[in-house]
């Protein structure tokens, strides 16, 4: 499953309170200054002749200093005030997730028989390579021999999956069928020592593990085996195929290389895979797992319709910029009109 995500509208979440706030600081700032004046008149001292103290240079520099600190004042509480309006109305952006379901899914099936324990490990090479190469069908991987175990069903959690095929290659690269590794991961798989290795009960097996079944998807199933069955089981390859081609389920069949020093396994095999539709080649050789991606991205993905995912984040960086430069502003100011009051009276004083 592929996700996008769309870039949404970026917007308040409560609009309405821009204005209100906006009104409310603006009637602030009206109450301020009918007070200030208020306060201003009560406290005059009637001077005659000021007109003569107003021409002179320092009296015009000190105002003219006063209307620069009030004026930065008014801005940067201004500037802060705006900040929290915006901190208050809560930006946020409305984002869309796009789903793009490949609707294809491929079960790995691996012979975990005796006979295939030397090329177990570079069995699960190529199918951590076929990995690699899909782009979000959902996967799964099932071991048998006289009997088929799940190790994991089908999932698109590709990190998952590689973290499982690595498990699986270091158990069956461990020393082979002694080794204590092989046999705890591989346990389970031989209830009868005179059954083993039944590709055609393997395959069948497989061919169940599909899940959705009222669901039009197209489902592969990746064989790997060297066709060297002992005993007899329930199903022989041709039924299995039968089976595969029953459920719309193409195999394709990667063997052991040894199997081409037995020809007659070797063309049971590759008959039972392709008249599925699928492909069969050497372990590494023709470039099998090459050609696996290839016949699996032919694969017709059948599109899901599925309603987008919508997710709203807060966008806070905005308000919280404002009204820091606001408040940073206010200290600002605030630091250089003490200083200069200082200096004014460290003047005073000489």
């Amino acid at each position: 499953m592929d996700l996008t995500w769309n870039g949404g509208e970026t917007g308040f979440r409560w609009p309405w309170l821009v204005p209100v706030l906006a009104l409310l600081v603006l009637v602030l700032m009206a109450w301020w200054a009918r007070s200030r004046d208020r306060r201003s008149s009560t406290g005059a001292s009637y001077v005659a002749h000021a007109a003569r103290l107003r021409a002179l240079p320092r009296y015009q520099a000190l105002v003219r200093r006063q209307v620069a600190i009030g004026t930065c004042l008014t801005v940067a509480a201004l500037v802060a005030c705006a900040g929290a309006i915006v901190l208050g109305a809560r930006v946020q952006e409305r984002q869309s997730l796009v789903r793009e379901d490949r609707t294809r899914d491929i079960i790995l099936c691996l012979d975990a028989s005796g006979s295939m324990a030397e090329v177990d490990a570079a069995v699960l090479r190529e199918f951590r390579t076929i990995v690699d190469g899909l782009r979000g069908e959902r996967v799964g991987l099932t071991i048998w021999s006289g009997v088929a175990i799940t190790i994991f069903p089908l999932t698109d959690d590709y990190e998952f999956v590689l973290e499982q095929l690595t498990e699986a290659e270091s158990a069956f690269g461990s020393g082979g069928i002694y080794s204590d590794d092989y046999a705890r991961y591989t346990a389970g798989t031989v209830i009868d020592w005179t059954v083993q290795s039944q590709l055609g009960d393997g395959l069948a097996s497989c061919v169940q593990r599909f899940d959705n079944r009222d669901q039009e998807r197209s489902r592969a199933i990746v064989l790997a085996s060297d066709n060297e069955p002992i005993g007899e089981g329930i199903y022989d390859l041709e039924g299995a195929a039968e089976l595969a081609r029953s459920e719309d389920v193409v195999v394709h069949g990667i063997a052991a290389p040894m199997t081409a020093d037995r020809p007659s396994a070797a063309r049971l095999f590759r008959d039972a895979v392709t008249s599925t539709g699928g492909t069969f080649s050497l372990l590494g050789q023709d470039g099998s797992a090459a050609t696996v991606v290839e016949a699996i991205g032919r694969l017709e993905a059948k599109e899901i319709e599925r309603p987008p995912i919508v997710q709203v984040l807060d966008r806070p960086r905005l308000g919280t910029v404002v009204a820091a430069v606001g408040v940073g502003g206010l200290g600002v100011v605030w630091a250089v009109q003490g200083a200069l009051a200082l200096a004014a009276r460290r003047e005073d004083a000489s």
